[in-house]
């Protein structure tokens, strides 16, 4: 990993931390806040790759409330403070300083912390299913075969949940209209 990738990884870090809290109506933590901008001191000098409009994290998260509903939403950033630790991780491993090891492992637990109480889930679980569902060799035909075979059970499984969703946006719909008509 490069010098400029991992600055422009605590420049997400800072800026995804800050999002996260300030929409909850809290803040950086001051001991958080002091660490993050110490290694901002110590990884960023003058940048021109942090500017560059190619942001790591931002962009998906400026479509997060548009494009998907709660869960997804839950999921998403679960993805993303993983993706943060392992970036941490591997930062702390490749550093010398131990000074700036502790204020990695700092950070790391507040954003464990934070991904415990504010976005728990199975995250882990579901990388893994998507890993092994983008892993199948599509042009094998034996997998051909069994996706065919396989179609009709997925297929009804996928309009079983579409249905399910499309029954719970009527009954939230249904309880907004009784709100606004009492």
């Amino acid at each position: 990993m490069t010098a400029q990738n991992t600055m422009a990884f605590f420049w997400g870090v800072c800026l995804l931390t800050s999002g996260w809290m300030t929409y909850g109506e809290a803040s950086v933590p001051e001991n958080l806040d002091k660490s993050i901008d110490e290694l901002k001191a110590y990884y960023i000098k003058d940048d021109h790759e942090l500017h560059n409009a190619h942001p790591v994290f931002l962009r998906a998260l400026k479509d997060l409330k548009v494009n998907l509903e709660e869960p997804e939403q839950n999921l998403l950033m679960s993805i993303i403070m993983d993706t943060y630790s392992r970036i941490f991780t591997r930062m702390e491993n490749d550093s010398l300083d131990e000074a700036t090891k502790e204020r990695l492992a700092h950070v790391q637990e507040h954003l464990k912390k934070l991904k415990e109480n504010y976005f728990p889930g199975k995250s882990a679980e579901l990388k893994t299913y998507a890993e092994t569902l983008w892993a199948i060799k599509e042009d094998d035909p034996v997998i051909q075969r069994k996706a065919l075979f396989e179609l009709k059970r997925v297929y009804r499984e996928a309009t079983q949940l579409r249905n399910l969703k499309n029954k719970e946006r009527r009954r939230r719909q249904a309880k907004i209209t009784k709100k606004q008509k009492s």
